[in-house]
């Protein structure tokens, strides 16, 4: 796409003038999840728009900016200015397309628990620690609309997974895979959409400590049950 560089009509210095540049719109979601927001049912991701412009042939200063589409405002940028032959816009909100991430699938896992020693001076008060493990399977689907009458192109979607939340597998594939990071670049139909479905493993472990019993024989405290104290949950 082509894009002509005016001032505005106050700003007497015209030097920076410039026209037939290209450009594109590029659009980008980053994502991931945690074990707080893995299982929710929707999830509504946000995407973000800046525009890339190159082979300049005059510097651009660092500015406030109007994009005009077919004579009518489009959009308000701000740039930090050129490097070379070419500068960028700063990133903000877009509207154009509709982000929604919906929970699919959840198969639980066996947990599997383990136990080690307490501290030495911790042993009056707890009997041991227990360790809790389980991996569940997940199922995700994040499908985007294109709500506006054009072809969307220079879609770049990330997913960064974590040490808790792993990725398995997803359709379509990605295009480019550099763990943690997964990327797949797509264009949208005018007013269609388009959906990945991400296979994930989330896992989970919590740490308690088991109180001991009370000594019933001590008829001066009453007896209470055992019972266990979280310690630690890896989120």
């Amino acid at each position: 796409m082509k894009a002509k560089l005016d001032s505005r009509k106050s700003v007497r210095i015209n030097w920076f003038k410039q026209e037939n540049v290209s450009f594109i719109k590029k659009r980008t979601i980053q994502w991931s999840y945690s074990n707080y927001n893995i299982e929710l049912d929707v999830i509504t991701p946000e995407i973000y728009i800046n525009y890339v412009f190159s082979g300049i042939k005059n510097p651009i200063p660092g500015t406030n900016m109007i994009i005009f589409a077919d004579g009518l405002p489009h959009a308000y940028m701000h740039t930090s200015g050129s490097i070379g032959d070419k500068f960028l816009t700063d990133k903000s909100l877009n509207n154009d397309v509709e982000a929604v991430d919906r929970i699919v699938r959840i198969d639980r896992g066996e947990e599997k628990v383990s136990k080690k020693p307490v501290q030495p001076h911790e042993a009056h008060l707890y009997k041991e620690i227990q360790i809790h493990e389980r991996q569940d399977k997940i199922i995700r689907k994040l499908t985007l609309k294109n709500e506006s009458p054009k072809l969307i192109r220079d879609f770049e979607l990330t997913f960064i997974e974590t040490k808790e939340i792993r990725f398995i597998s997803s359709n379509p594939v990605p295009s480019e895979k550099d763990v943690p990071e997964y990327k797949w670049k797509i264009e949208i139909p005018p007013e269609g959409s388009v959906a990945i479905e991400l296979n994930l493993e989330n896992y989970i472990k919590n740490t308690y400590k088991i109180e001991k019993e009370k000594d019933k024989s001590d008829k001066n405290l009453p007896h209470q049950p055992r019972s266990m104290h979280n310690i630690n949950e890896i989120k």
